[in-house]
């Protein structure tokens, strides 16, 4: 069984947005942990609808739509600085290992 990985980078939790370094996505085979500037989030593998790619001005993320009503709404992790760097996809390879579906882009 892979234990799992952790990964740094930045997030958008609704109209908030953290730059790199301020964000760590850590993914075992049960669920996603997302930390942020001391807010917590889990995401249990059950609790997540869709994990996808999303593209910023810069920036490429995985996009995380769950049914936690607590948490953000609109979430995603900012996996790599700029586009064109392989960030977003090391995550993917990563997540993949464990069991995970990522949708090349939100429809």
């Amino acid at each position: 069984m892979n234990p799992g990985f952790s990964q740094t980078g930045g997030a958008r939790l609704d109209y908030f947005n953290a730059t790199f370094p301020f964000a760590t996505l850590s993914a075992d085979a049960d669920g996603l942990h997302l930390s942020c500037m001391g807010h917590e989030y889990l995401f249990p593998k059950d609790k997540i609808r869709r994990l996808s790619r999303h593209r910023g001005i810069f920036s490429v993320g995985l996009r995380i739509e769950h049914s936690e009503p607590s948490f953000p709404q609109f979430v995603v992790f900012w996996a790599s600085v700029f586009f064109w760097t392989s960030g977003f996809q090391a995550l993917t390879t990563q997540l993949e290992s464990l069991g995970y579906d990522i949708h090349p882009k939100v429809a």
